[in-house]
């Protein structure tokens, strides 16, 4: 290299000696910085969170030793005299170096902050599922880390246009022959973070399967449904499907009957006797909702008969089919003895 010397005069070897008493005096520094690193962060934080000052000490200790190291040991680098023909090419290195430990820091500090918020959130019944702390983790590392790359490339002179076409190329290549898993992927994203769908929910798709979720995962959610067997929903599907959550909120629901009875009947006399049944049932059933007032509703009319609607409350969606049995097979016998047919 142009205007470099292996061979060194006395006071050269005396600039050496000094910036390198420069730099062990920074790690040195470096690492009594970290022990005050704690005690600055939980003033900052106040003591309301004493996990999240672990975490940011944590994700801060590493990088801060980088920091102070890298900067003595770029700032001894500049009192060498025998070096000033390179300045300007160890000042470029010195820029790119403080930009690499910046985004190594930010990427610690995020992911640390997303672990901690995703625990918080799971503990407190929060909208953001601890699932899906890892993926939210590697999304924001990666973009952390791409940013960091461009701009310490940018730094050393490297042209970074080409590599920005070549990647938005290959990424949309990538992500047109992945487009199925991609869906999946962000659609599972948006459940397991939105917290409509739960893990021992009962729920019912529209149009689809029904059952209780037994798992969520990246690409498919499991339920069980009443014959006891397994059910595998893309999750793309059942995000774009109108989904009926059973256990959410309120855990009761009605036990619902339909019937269809002729014109000939007297409908107040039936109403009477369904009534009767219904509140039998309310009141002798261990899975009826106790206080409910049982309803029996004329819908409209048919083209052969009159339907009616019977509903009773019972206390969970498991309670509601039994609760439907037992219904069913009284109405069915108080009518046939009062000698009225049911269609």
């Amino acid at each position: 290299m142009d205007g470099f010397r292996f061979g060194l005069t006395r006071a050269e070897w005396g600039e050496t000696a000094i910036a390198l008493g420069l730099v062990l005096l920074a790690a040195a520094a470096g690492r009594l910085l970290t022990m005050a690193l704690r005690w600055g962060v939980h003033r900052v934080t106040r003591a309301s969170h004493r996990d999240l000052d672990e975490a940011l000490a944590g994700a801060l200790r590493g990088p801060v030793v980088l920091l102070v190291f890298a900067q003595a040991l770029f700032f001894a680098l500049r009192t060498l005299s025998y070096l000033g023909p390179h300045r300007p090419r160890v000042d470029q290195v010195w820029v790119a170096a403080t930009v690499a430990v910046v985004t190594f820091a930010t990427q610690r500090i995020v992911s640390r902050l997303l672990t901690w918020y995703t625990g918080r959130s799971s503990v407190a019944g929060g909208r953001l599922d601890s699932r899906s702390a890892p993926l939210l983790r590697r999304a924001a590392g990666v973009v952390i880390v791409l940013a960091g790359a461009m701009i310490v490339l940018d730094t050393l002179g490297i042209q970074i246009s080409p590599l920005l076409a070549g990647l938005g190329i290959g990424g949309l290549a990538v992500a047109l022959a992945l487009q199925p898993l991609l869906a999946n992927l962000f659609a599972s994203s948006y459940m397991l973070s939105d917290a409509s769908v739960r893990v021992g929910d009962q729920i019912e798709v529209a149009g689809g399967p029904s059952g209780r979720v037994e798992d969520i995962g990246w690409r498919a959610t499991r339920l069980r449904n009443g014959d006891n067997n397994i059910v595998i929903v893309p999750n793309s599907l059942l995000a774009g499907s109108v989904v009926t959550n059973y256990s959410a909120g309120d855990p009761t629901m009605d036990a619902r009957v339909e019937l269809g009875l002729p014109y000939t009947a007297d409908l107040a006399r039936v109403v009477e006797l369904l009534t009767a049944e219904a509140r039998r049932v309310r009141d002798e059933e261990p899975g009826a909702a106790p206080g409910s007032e049982p309803v029996v509703r004329l819908t409209r009319f048919a083209d052969a008969n009159i339907e009616v609607v019977v509903r009773v409350r019972a206390q969970s969606f498991a309670d509601a089919a039994a609760l439907r049995h037992v219904l069913m097979q009284r109405m069915h016998a108080r009518l046939i003895a009062e000698g009225i047919a049911v269609r």
